[in-house]
């Protein structure tokens, strides 16, 4: 009688976990992210879902990893409703009239000035009249820069260098041949040049200018951008997406899980060797990659530097901070 009884208790045990397993997942809700293949979002999306820090949020998180081109038509197209964005450009899509909306912290702005190792320039101020190159002129960190080195140094690098835009890969080859002075990089090809030291050299890094001036970094390069429908819908899962995110920035910042998520998707985001690896490991603890916190204070000091970009003319108009920076309490 005995065994009967607990073998109708283990039956008992066994349906609970299998009927349980099937209202688990669908408690989860849905989200698709569009990324930028070669960037270190593949490590922290890809590397956090995979540990299971959107499931506990109560996300099920799909990633599409594009080609940058397809990223940045992606929110606009709503092939992705929320998603790490570039901040500059969603300003520029808001006053174009998109209802878009400002909810979390994201990359920094990660990228540095390089020049060669032995060239004779020392800061940006040497640069004045020289080759500038860089991938694009309408990325956020781009933008973002711009705007710092015209507020720190007076130069616009538009109009006071000889300016010269070419393919992210291209500018090494430029670069090591003299045909450009400096190269303002993506943020995969800015580790890489930081992994050789023996070769390249930062003379600026507009996170750094900012943070000494005011004590903040630049979210700009790519905030969490939503379309203001989607986080209507339901604010609670966009809440739940902008702490899931916020936590796979900081999941990231451990060397163990860098170093699982290099093994498994390093190729992705473009970690070539151990040494830009490396170069990651250090850049995240000193905290340069990454803003993993969006709440009324933060969200006021980055208005600000849209408001000092806006007063050199990178930006034009503003739109309303308190309509387009929410915060999710």
């Amino acid at each position: 009688m005995k065994k009967s009884l607990l073998i109708m208790a283990c039956l008992g045990f066994l349906v609970a976990v299998f009927e349980s397993t099937p209202v688990m997942a669908q408690g989860l809700k849905k989200h698709k992210i569009v990324i930028p293949r070669n960037s270190v979002f593949v490590l922290n999306y890809f590397g956090a879902r995979d540990a299971g820090i959107y499931r506990k949020h109560g996300i099920d998180l799909e990633i599409d990893a594009r080609p940058f081109k397809g990223f940045a038509a992606s929110l606009p197209a709503k092939a992705t409703l929320a998603t790490t964005y570039p901040g500059t450009a969603a300003i520029a899509r808001i006053n174009k009239g998109m209802d878009m909306v400002v909810i979390g912290g994201g990359l920094t702005v990660m990228q540095e000035v390089f020049v060669l190792k032995n060239s004779p320039f020392k800061t940006i101020s040497d640069l004045r009249g020289k080759k500038f190159a860089s991938w694009s002129t309408g990325a956020g960190a781009f933008k973002a820069t711009r705007a710092a080195i015209i507020d720190g140094f007076g130069i616009n690098v538009l109009k006071d260098t000889n300016f010269v835009q070419a393919a992210a890969p291209a500018l090494f080859k430029l670069l090591g041949r003299g045909d450009v002075d400096s190269m303002f990089n993506i943020s995969s090809l800015t580790i890489a040049a930081a992994s050789e030291p023996d070769k390249y050299r930062s003379i600026f890094a507009p996170n750094d200018y900012w943070k000494k001036k005011t004590g903040n970094p630049i979210v700009w390069s790519a905030p969490i951008v939503a379309w203001r429908s989607w986080v209507e819908e339901d604010r609670a899962r966009a809440k739940s997406f902008v702490a899931a995110t916020h936590e796979s920035f900081e999941w990231l910042r451990k060397s163990e899980n860098l170093d699982a998520a290099v093994k498994k998707y390093g190729k992705l985001a473009a970690v070539k060797n151990q040494a830009q690896a490396d170069t990651y490991r250090k850049w995240l603890k000193e905290r340069k990659i990454y803003l993993a916190r969006w709440d009324r204070e933060t969200r006021r000091k980055q208005w600000d530097f849209l408001k000092m970009a806006q007063k050199h003319g990178v930006l034009g108009k503003l739109p309303d901070m308190e309509k387009h920076g929410l915060i999710l309490e």
